[in-house]
């Protein structure tokens, strides 16, 4: 019978899917479920993922570009060491990328990471994948055989040398070095190929407080890519790039910039290159923010001129008002104008109300929007502007910019949101999360003050967490003594352990696992165990951080 590669993924997804069932949940504190559909990623499916104290694993599924992928992950660190398995998001930025370091690629196989002799080492064996990954579908497609070998060593305390190679069908071996002469001055150069097109680069970062200058000049052959799979949303810097902002006074800064682009093309590897030359002024003079911003661009051939003024200023406490005047002028379209005003309102510190009024071509429209924050559901729609050279006829972009949260109840977390992709284009992103943290048995080896896995005992250490009204908080990090453990659905988290003995509890809000931003209302210093299971149990307040407002 001919093995055909779908049934050979088919068998492989499905090993990964009985070990993720039978094996990881042995040790798993952590469940996590997140799925959903994105035109921004093009992308529909979920993930699950389990975590434990020395290891993440997941296994997703979903179609990407209409394509079925289907992958699994394992991160385990054992000593130094951090040892990968299945699909991973590998970061591959360069020193000289000081205007944008988000590149990456997404491969399929094996890897480690480890530091030997002040080398720092990552080494991976498999196949680049040409999908790529959403927030909620972990999964890629081997496309590739591909061998990844990135080294970074540091020669002095300002001095660091870095080597990116990826061995495939098209090979990639760039060679960086970085120099830091001073504190916030950066030195780098950037030599090799990229999908077997040459690479040079330099750069410059200066930072002070009058002023922040950043240039860099890029060689790069027409089609350069650092691995040859399709990476629609992401634009590599060509040629000279610079921008700077200067600080003369307080409350006035210049700024100008010079920027080129290989933009993608049709969600291919093809590129074409852009170019936006901007100059940009704003001052704070008697409680009213001016600015004034001039764009020239460039892109396939046809160019636009274009300018922005923008004016804004709180009315009263609790009211802002803002005015913009756009204005573009194509090479291959009649000129456009665009005036809006922009009116917000602050109800109280959980509500606020936006409308916009804009006038264009003869017409005028009026829009809504706000923000709302409260324990159960945090919801934001704010227009923003953005300047696309790619839409050369009208290169400002009005968007309506969503961004929605449902917090239900058992750790389940909707979630939407809209972006501006870089071709001007709206697209969404929604998904759904949920999470199941459990606790384990666990103890003290004998004569150990603190915490660790292994022991069952007799004594129990109980706290709970809930917000300022009451409600149980559940998926809250609690770090006791160097033991972090979660709250489950009731909001309660619990250890047992040997005999009675007093720990230091930190609560850590940045880690909490339901999407929100928290902060610490009340909560001890430390937490003692007991042998008495009728103990009441250690309460922690927190609550939901409020983002602006009074």
């Amino acid at each position: 019978m001919k093995r055909t590669g779908k049934g050979r993924r088919f068998r492989i997804f499905s090993l990964a899917l009985f070990a993720f069932w039978t094996i990881l949940p042995l040790r798993a504190q952590v469940f996590e479920l997140n799925g959903g559909a994105s035109s921004l990623y093009d992308a529909q499916g979920a993930t699950l993922t389990a975590r434990g104290p020395s290891f993440d694993a997941s296994l997703g599924a979903g179609l990407v570009d209409g394509k079925f992928v289907g992958g699994a992950n394992l991160t385990k660190k054992i000593g130094d060491t951090t040892y990968v398995a299945g699909s991973d998001y590998i970061h591959f930025s360069l020193p000289t990328d000081i205007f944008d370091s988000s590149a990456y690629l997404v491969a399929l196989g094996a890897g480690a990471t480890t530091r030997l002799d002040n080398t720092d080492i990552f080494v991976f064996a498999g196949a680049t994948s040409s999908d790529f990954n959403s927030p909620f579908v972990d999964g890629v497609r081997a496309e590739s055989p591909s061998g990844i070998l990135f080294l970074k060593r540091r020669l002095a305390p300002n001095l660091e040398l870095s080597s990116n190679m990826v061995f495939s069908s098209l090979f990639t071996a760039i060679q960086s070095v970085q120099w830091k002469p001073a504190e916030k001055t950066h030195l780098a150069v950037s030599a090799g190929v990229g999908a077997n097109q040459p690479y040079a680069s330099a750069s410059f970062d200066f930072l002070r407080p009058w002023i922040d200058l950043k240039a860099a000049y890029i060689d790069a052959g027409s089609q350069f890519s650092r691995v040859a799979v399709d990476a629609p949303l992401f634009s590599e810097p060509t040629r000279e790039n610079a921008v700077v902002t200067v600080h003369p006074m307080k409350y006035f800064s210049v700024s100008g910039g010079r920027q080129n682009f290989l933009s993608p093309v049709d969600n291919s590897t093809q590129t074409v290159r852009s170019t936006v030359n901007s100059l940009a002024g704003n001052a704070f003079i008697q409680g009213t923010s001016i600015s004034a911003s001039f764009y020239h661009s460039t892109y396939l051939g046809n160019w636009n001129n274009a300018t922005a003024y923008t004016a804004g200023r709180s009315l009263f406490s609790r009211v802002r008002t803002t005015a913009s005047y756009l204005e573009s002028r194509p090479n291959d379209a009649a000129k456009t104008r665009v005036f809006s005003s922009n009116i917000t309102e602050t109800l109280n510190p959980r509500l606020d109300v936006t409308e916009l009024i804009t006038r264009s071509q003869g017409q005028t429209t009026v829009s809504f929007g706000g923000g709302f924050l409260s324990n159960i559901a945090s919801v934001s729609a704010q227009y923003q502007t953005y300047y696309v050279p790619e839409r050369n006829k009208a290169p400002f972009e009005q968007a309506l910019i969503m961004d929605v949260q449902l917090h239900l109840i058992h750790g389940v977390t909707l979630h939407g949101a809209t972006f501006v992709a870089p071709d001007g284009s709206l697209r969404y992103t929604g998904d759904e999360q949920t999470v199941v943290a459990r606790q384990g048995s666990w103890g003290a080896p004998s004569g150990e003050p603190t915490l660790a896995r292994g022991a069952i005992g007799s004594s129990l250490l109980r706290g709970s967490v809930i917000d300022a009204g009451g409600h149980p908080v559940s998926g809250a990090a609690i770090m006791i003594d160097k033991l972090l453990v979660y709250t489950n659905d009731d909001g309660v988290f619990f250890v047992t352990e040997g005999r009675p003995r007093t720990h230091i509890v930190k609560v850590l809000p940045d880690q909490f696992l339901n999407g929100s931003s928290w902060r610490v209302v009340s909560a001890p210093p430390e937490i003692r165990s007991s042998a008495d299971n009728n103990a009441p149990p250690t309460t922690i307040v927190v609550e939901r951080a409020v983002q602006g407002g009074g």
